[in-house]
Parts: structure tokens; sequence; C-alpha cells
């Protein structure tokens, strides 16, 4: 739960088909804070509206506990959405879903593949920093699931570079 009204937090969010691992950080770019993550998982009996709309409430109800001024949501690779399979298309969906509840709160959206996010963080290569052992000072070995370092990745990139900006 947020308790500090002058932070400034990203949520950071990474979907799977019927979830989404999300992470809030707050900080700067160069020294992200990680103050919470988490994956939210639909009900397995629930069938795809249900699961959508089960997200959605999910999601509002994280966007209202810490009230992020921005919300970051990696998308695929270009290729792997090539494949067009129905893990791809349901992983679309949710992403959409998530999107338009953002948008719902009227939150600044970053959106993209982790080369996107490259050039908000002035990383080098996303995809080497998912496989180093910290992020700028977080310790990934607390966080093993390689979706949640994703989300708490692409939040910390969209940081302000500095305090107060």
């Amino acid at each position: 739960m947020r308790t500090d009204d002058a932070k400034l937090y990203v949520l950071g969010v990474r979907a799977e088909p019927t979830a989404f691992h999300w992470a809030v950080v707050s900080g700067t770019s160069h020294t992200p804070v990680l103050e919470d993550s988490n994956v939210e998982t639909a009900p397995t009996a629930y069938s795809s509206g249900e699961s959508l709309a089960w997200i959605r409430d999910r999601f509002l109800q994280v966007i209202d506990s810490y009230r992020p001024a921005k919300v970051a949501v990696r998308f695929p690779e270009g290729n792997a959405m090539s494949t067009r399979t129905d893990a791809a298309k349901a992983r679309c969906r949710v992403e959409g879903v998530v999107m338009e509840a953002a948008a719902s709160r009227n939150i600044e959206l970053v959106t993209g593949a982790l080369n996107t996010f490259k050039k908000h963080s002035g990383s080098q290569s996303p995809k080497e920093d998912l496989a180093k052992q910290d992020l700028r000072g977080l310790d990934w070995s607390r966080y093993p699931d390689v979706k949640r370092r994703e989300a708490i990745l692409v939040a910390a990139s969209v940081l302000p570079q500095r305090v107060g900006l």
C-alpha cells in the first residue's frame, strides 16, 4: 500500500495468457527502489471473458493501492507475435485489458518490447540486465522468476533520471 505521497511510483507489467506480473518501483532509473511486486492469476475455472474481467479488477486494485504516475507494459518481441498462437493472442488480450484499465484512470502508458525500454533506461541490453546478478542495486536472486524481473525492469527503466523530474 502506498504510504508516501511525495514519491513517484511506476507500475511495470508483464502479461501472460491468464495472469499479469507487476512491480511498483520508485526512486530513479539509476537507483530504483522496489516497493512491491507480485503475480495475479485468474482462477482456472473462469471462462476467457471472466478471466479478463477478473484481471481488470485486480489490476485496478493495484493501481488504486499505489496510484502510479506511469504504467509500463512489456510487449512480446516482434518475432514472437508472428507465431499467432492461441497463447500469444490471449497474452495480447491481457495486455489490452491492462492498458484500458490504466487509461481509465488517466495514467500515462509506456508500452513496447524490451528494446523500447532500452532507450528509456540507457541500458545497452535489457536481456543482459535480466541475466545479471542485480539491476542497479536490486538483488535479482530474490526474484528468480524472469517474468517478474521483466515487470521490475520495465518499471525501473521509465523512472526519472533524477528525483523530482
